[in-house]
């Protein structure tokens, strides 16, 4: 692995983490919380500055040097063009009913690979899916289907996503490089857990961040105490299809072209971007807003997932939706 922690970078994004912090936590006293907020400006450009901080903490661990294809430039960048046009065209209804094709992708990857599915990946993945499965039953800002049919298709996303995932990454030697490794599989439960509260710490700015720019504001649905731990759905989910499937899945046509570090990082910057804009209202006014979302939410919890591990992705991403709930809670019922 040729990517090694460098100190000064960790503690670069730490002091970067404890100004963010507390300068969001100061802000959080003076409700209304909304993007229009005069303090707007000057909490992104201090959000950008973390998360250039803990990009550059999170350094690529895929090694530099050519293995044997030589890269065609023109044809990356082709394909690199094509990619982005096709996601950012589907429209977001199209994109919610992909969400029932993944699965399907997923048990393809695995035949066409032929990689055997080892025995503690399919338990750890099998715990995962149905955790996201019984959540997702609660999901109260999921409309457009029943709970029932939200909750299993979570399941299988998490199962198949996960699985197909981790066999790509390593039937491609990614995942030998410690690219988007579970440290529950290389490390057993304490591991997990501490990975996961790492994410819980980490995610500290950017779930303050979250609720000044209004996050909370829509979340009207939150009604009972408990509703705010269902964020472990999305956290579980969302880190298994939309990051280590489909980052692997675009990788897979990237690297035809490029050597494989170019090709995994273009892979995990679109599939970033067209996360981030699935989450607007489309169309070319969700533009700027996926510019945003993208760059501080969707980049930071990718590299985490991919450059570090699972267990802190999901934490972060968990305590980010979960503080949004906490105080969409507060909120709406006092």
């Amino acid at each position: 692995m040729e990517a090694t922690l460098k100190p000064w970078r960790r503690y670069l994004f730490f002091a970067a983490w404890a100004i963010a912090s507390v300068f969001f936590a100061w802000q959080l006293k003076q409700p209304p919380y909304s993007f229009d907020s005069r303090w707007t400006v000057p909490n992104l450009i201090t959000m950008l500055l973390c998360t250039i901080a803990l990009l550059a903490w999170l350094p690529n661990p895929i090694p530099r040097e050519s293995i044997g294809r030589q890269g065609k430039r023109a044809w990356f960048i082709l394909l690199i063009i094509v990619s982005i046009v096709v996601l950012f065209l589907i429209p977001l209804k199209a994109a919610r009913a992909s969400l029932f094709l993944l699965p399907l992708v997923a048990v393809a990857v695995l035949i066409l690979l032929k990689e055997p599915i080892q025995k503690r990946e399919a338990l750890y993945a099998s715990g995962l899916a149905l955790l996201a499965g019984l959540t997702g039953l609660g999901a109260g800002w999921i409309s457009w289907i029943t709970p029932a049919t939200w909750g299993m298709l979570q399941f299988f996303l998490v199962l198949t996503g996960l699985l197909a995932g981790w066999t790509i990454l390593r039937h491609t030697g990614l995942q030998q490089e410690g690219v988007g490794i579970s440290r529950f599989l290389f490390g057993g439960i304490p591991a997990a857990f501490k990975a996961f509260a790492a994410g819980l710490l980490i995610s500290l700015p950017w779930t303050f961040l979250n609720v000044l720019m209004g996050g909370a504001n829509q979340e009207t649905w939150v009604k009972e105490w408990w509703q705010p731990f269902v964020a472990i759905q999305p956290g579980i989910s969302e880190e298994a299809w939309a990051r280590i499937l489909l980052v692997p899945l675009l990788f897979l046509l990237f690297r035809r072209v490029s050597q494989p570090r170019t090709a995994f990082t273009a892979a995990l910057f679109v599939i970033a971007y067209w996360f981030a804009y699935i989450h607007t209202s489309g169309g070319w006014e969700g533009i700027p807003s996926a510019v945003i979302i993208g760059t501080l939410f969707s980049l930071p919890v990718s590299y985490l997932c991919f450059y570090r591990d699972l267990e802190t992705a999901i934490g972060w991403h968990f305590a980010v939706d979960f503080i949004k709930f906490v105080f969409a809670f507060i909120l709406f019922n006092q």
